[in-house]
Formats: structure tokens, sequence, C-alpha cells
């Protein structure tokens, strides 16, 4: 029960003092950003015109973020050498947090850190897990709130332009 309140109360006091970007909508360009990266390095979208993206936003008290990274991680290995790109922004949380993570579950994907949740509110995120599928000519495709497997990245990935 209490680590039930604890959760509900980190939920509403993240997302309720957030200053929320208007929402995102199919066909509109993706706001650029650029984050580091946990391996170090910069990462921007714009950088990355030309491939389909798949932008996951998580945090670690999301159950279902932290059971969807062998998921995305199975997914990026078969996805390694097509046009197809996933990227994870964590949402509020320190670099050696995160870093702990990218190690238990092996991660190799580019892992974001948004500590400040800039881009978060940027993208309008209001609810974790959330990802945002992005064409190749950086226009959103679809914004997926909730739990994503592999199926449903394959499905969506041939989907796109």
């Amino acid at each position: 029960m209490k680590k039930s309140f604890l959760f509900l109360s980190l939920f509403i006091v993240f997302f309720a003092c957030q200053k929320q970007s208007p929402p995102l909508k199919t066909g509109q360009q993706a706001p650029d950003f650029e984050l580091p990266e946990i391996s170090g390095g910069k990462l921007r979208l714009n950088d990355l015109k030309g491939k389909k993206i798949l932008l996951h936003f998580w945090a670690d008290w999301c159950t279902e973020c932290r059971a969807e990274f062998p998921k995305l991680q199975k997914a990026h290995r078969a996805l390694t050498n097509s046009n197809f790109q996933i990227i994870c922004i964590n949402t509020g949380q320190t670099r050696e947090h995160v870093q702990s993570f990218v190690d238990y579950f092996k991660l190799t994907y580019p892992m974001l850190l948004d500590r400040s949740t800039d881009v978060s509110n940027l993208y309008g995120i209001k609810g974790l897990p959330t990802s945002v599928l992005i064409n190749s000519d950086l226009t959103i495709y679809k914004i997926h709130i909730g739990w994503l497997d592999e199926t449903l990245i394959f499905q969506l990935k041939e989907a796109m332009k």
C-alpha cells in the first residue's frame, strides 16, 4: 500500500508540475533536440534524418518500461542493418542510475539522458512508457502510449515512410 501511494504521488508530482508543450500530431515535424548519450557524446535528432526512428521515453519507476528492455534489445539486434533506429530517452534520472539498467539488461541501442525533462516536455509526454515513431523525413508517424513489443515494432517499422 505504501509503495503504491509513493508511486502514485511521484507520478502526479512529476507530470502535474511540468510545463507541457501542445500535444504532437501525426504528420507534424518532430521537434529537434540534442541530449547526452549514456555512453558519452551527444545525439541530435536532426542528424538522423533519412532513418526511421523510434523514440522510447521511460523511467525506472515504470514497471512496463523495465519489462520492455529485453524486447527493445531483441528488435534492435534484428534491425541493426536496416534504416530503423531505436533510441531510448530516460526521463529525469541520473546517469549513474540509468547506467545500472543499461549494464543489467546489456542494452546496445542509444540511451539518452533527459535529466531536466525538457525534451519530454517538448514532446508533451504525459505518461510512461510513451513511444514516438518518426518517419525518415522527421515527421511524426505515430505516438504510442503504453507497452511495446518486438512484433508491434516490426509492424510499425514496415508501415512507416
